[in-house]
């Protein structure tokens, strides 16, 4: 009972955790208003397999180097960079409205969504931090002590669920929504998502340029 407890709310904070617009959904968009759904839900399955690899990080405490300031510094120079790159290729797509919606190869790579969802998520290490917020949520509700391995497996379950879930229902409305959207208006679609993706490359920028100045 307890684990099911763990697993609901864990799922719940997941799906919560989901909705601030990030480079995961922006891409994931992406793909779902051109019409690729499968290459939506690849970008979704990169993203989610990533934050359970930092969930695995927080609950089970296997990678202390994360808190090592240059190698957050690192992670945070390569998304920032990772973010340029799609800022780049999504603005240079929104000139292409045509090829957005019929067989742009890059959005329709199944292989390149999971890597493009996978590396953009793994560039954020404080996911690490959301973990362990809910872990101290759980404890203050009683339903982690003790917190034993199956209880641990079952909050990252519920977790990663909650994510995936909120992610596959946004790409699955996007999805939806295309038929309604004129092709002139998809390029203007993309040219705001290139917008965003450069915006938010400056959270990155910002937690490299601290770190070097905190250094001299």
């Amino acid at each position: 009972m307890i684990h099911l407890s763990l697993f609901l709310l864990a799922y719940g904070l997941g799906f919560v955790a989901a909705i601030p617009v990030g480079g995961s959904q922006i891409e994931m968009a992406k793909r779902a208003v051109g019409g690729h759904l499968w290459a939506a839900g690849m970008v979704v399955l990169g993203s989610v397999s990533s934050d359970v690899v930092y969930g695995g990080v927080a609950l089970f405490g296997i990678a202390p180097v994360l808190e090592t300031p240059w190698v957050l510094a690192a992670f945070n120079i390569t998304g920032a960079l990772l973010l340029w790159l799609l800022a780049f290729l999504t603005l240079r797509q929104s000139r292409l409205p045509l090829d957005l919606s019929g067989q742009h190869s890059a959005l329709r790579s199944g292989r390149w969504a999971y890597v493009t969802g996978f590396s953009l998520a793994f560039s954020n290490p404080p996911m690490v931090l959301s973990w362990l917020l809910g872990v101290a949520l759980a404890k203050r509700l009683g339903l982690a002590n003790p917190f034993p391995a199956s209880a641990k497996a079952a909050f990252l379950a519920g977790g990663a669920l909650g994510l995936a879930s909120y992610l596959m229902l946004l790409g699955l409305v996007m999805y939806r929504i295309k038929h309604f959207i004129p092709i002139s208006a998809v390029g203007k679609v993309y040219r705001w998502l290139g917008i965003m993706l450069l915006a938010l490359s400056g959270y990155f920028v910002y937690g490299a340029v601290r770190f070097f100045v905190a250094r001299h």
